[in-house]
């Protein structure tokens, strides 16, 4: 059976055919639907980077998809094909079918780094324990480039485990437990404090106003991309994702979070309050009240704070897992040598300075 590889430009472009391939995916995150992607193309990506979707397909049957970035810094640097992804990612990988063998992957990307000319490909944040990570690792060394390894960050997770979330609440430390009652209580007295969680359509203009507030008056440095946010709120709706948690107090809305709820997995998305208010701890009880809430209500079998080491995630989470990137330089070009002579002098770099410390 012939394999067919074909190039398109952007995700509206693919054909109806690959919809089957992005729906299984999407069961293991909302990051690996074709909204997602088309989201990231239309409100990011599209302004700053040159987009590649490779398929490949076989009796009219889409076997892969590679959503990649190529990266193109002058005549005299590398060309450099890079995951389709960027600060707003939590997780990435290219979406194979389950019967795509290493031969099949082999054929694939050694026609997509030959159309590219690719000095250097590096993919970000993928997830370590799935199989296509060892199986694109495989095949880019059967290509003959030389491949490695690198740390992104740690991600914090809670397996459910059919608990409620009094059960949940248990397997606190007491520390937090205290903490979180008595702030709750402080925040609620008099009728002062209120909760609410917008899920539909019904208040979504109200929910991006609340949210633009927030943001606005939090720590956090103003979004460079600031449609995004707005866009992927109107999504989450849509599709039924959406638990955008907000905490009042004397009717203000002083903090606000995003959680994406999608196949019984619950993803806490951002989060941001208002300073003058940080005394009442608005952050701390609006994620106890989305908690219950994604438990109980939602019956999630997991829920995960995405990405980074925050010392708070402990208090909440359980388990912890790493996302890795993979890494990989042409050995038959110049710039893909001179790649691979960085990225080990780097390693070694590093060793000697941790040697040091």
């Amino acid at each position: 059976m012939e394999q067919q590889i074909r190039k398109y430009g952007s995700i509206n472009d693919l054909p109806a055919s690959c919809q089957k391939l992005f729906d299984s995916n999407e069961k293991s995150s909302f990051d690996l639907s074709k909204d997602w992607f088309l989201l990231l193309e239309t409100t990011v990506i599209r302004q700053t980077k040159e987009i590649y979707i490779f398929t490949s397909e076989t009796m009219d049957v889409i076997q892969g998809i590679w959503p990649v970035l190529l990266q193109k810094n002058g005549k005299f640097s590398p060309r450099q094909i890079n995951s389709f992804t960027c600060f707003y990612s939590s997780l990435y990988q290219p979406l194979i079918s389950s019967n795509l063998t290493i031969e099949s992957l082999t054929g694939c990307l050694r026609k997509i780094l030959s159309d590219t000319q690719a000095d250097v490909l590096r993919f970000d944040i993928m997830d370590p324990s799935h199989s296509g990570f060892d199986l694109h690792e495989q095949a880019l060394k059967k290509i003959g480039f030389k491949t490695d390894r690198f740390f992104c960050w740690g991600n914090w997770y809670l397996p459910v485990n059919d608990r409620s979330f009094s059960d949940y609440l248990q397997g606190l430390s007491s520390r937090v437990r205290n903490t979180l009652e008595r702030r709750k209580k402080k925040f609620l007295a008099g009728g002062r404090g209120k909760l609410e969680i917008i899920t539909t359509h019904d208040k979504l203009f109200t929910a991006i106003d609340v949210w633009k507030k927030n943001y606005s008056a939090s720590w956090k440095i103003p979004e460079p991309y600031p449609e995004f946010m707005p866009s992927l709120i109107n999504l989450c709706a849509a599709k039924g994702w959406l638990r955008l948690g907000i905490a009042y107090y004397d009717e203000e809305p002083i903090a606000a979070q995003l959680w994406i709820v999608n196949q019984g997995r619950a993803a806490i998305y951002k989060l941001a309050y208002d300073e003058k208010f940080a005394h009442l701890s608005p952050g701390t009880i609006l994620t106890a009240h989305l908690m219950q809430h994604a438990i109980d209500v939602d019956k999630v079998h997991e829920v995960d704070y995405l990405t980074g080491d925050d010392a708070y995630k402990k208090d909440w989470m359980s388990h912890r897992r790493e996302r890795l990137g993979l890494v990989a330089y042409n050995l038959r070009s110049f710039w893909g040598l001179i790649g691979i002579s960085k990225h080990i002098a780097g390693k070694i770099r590093k060793k000697i300075l941790k040697s040091l410390k």
